[in-house]
């Protein structure tokens, strides 16, 4: 089992082990694990879906809101906004369900991460989706209008 300063390649058991070592409370096993965790007072769990086939690890965060239909199309430009300034990660709304993500996947296959690094990885996902959890539900809810709420959400780029 690693220690906290040891390199391990992404497997269900290495995940695992990683979230003890962090304190977390998680559910799930085999790699599929469900960090609890809460935006806007509500739950909304770091996922981590494995895709070992692929050699890869996604971490996704819902938004702990539903977009109406309606609103689909201002959110999907807000997305669409949000992603083209975006380091790493994607947002993604499932239109069907009205589901929204913030998703982030890393290379699981022959590479070492530390906690340092995984826990790196999983703060972007969970500090983009704090970043943007507010603007993106009062788009998707209030009727913000997209582009000056992704203005306000996103930092100011160097001139």
């Amino acid at each position: 089992m690693p220690s906290s300063t040891d390199r391990f390649e992404l497997s269900g058991s290495t995940l695992e082990a990683w979230c003890k070592r962090q304190g977390y409370t998680y559910t799930g096993a085999d790699g599929q694990l469900a960090v609890q965790y809460a935006l806007l007072g509500q739950p909304a769990p770091l996922l981590f879906m494995p895709h070992f086939d692929r050699g890869m690890v996604m971490m996704a965060m819902r938004q702990p809101f539903t977009v109406p239909a309606a609103r689909a199309a201002a959110v999907t430009q807000a997305v669409n906004s949000m992603n083209a300034t975006s380091f790493m990660g994607a947002w993604v709304l499932n239109t069907e369900t009205g589901e929204l993500f913030f998703r982030a996947t890393v290379v699981a296959l022959d590479t070492g991460y530390s906690d340092a690094s995984l826990l790196h990885a999983a703060r972007v996902v969970v500090g983009t989706s704090e970043l943007a959890a507010a603007g993106m539900r009062a788009i998707a809810l209030d009727g913000a209008d997209p582009v000056k709420t992704v203005a306000a959400i996103q930092p100011a780029r160097p001139s």
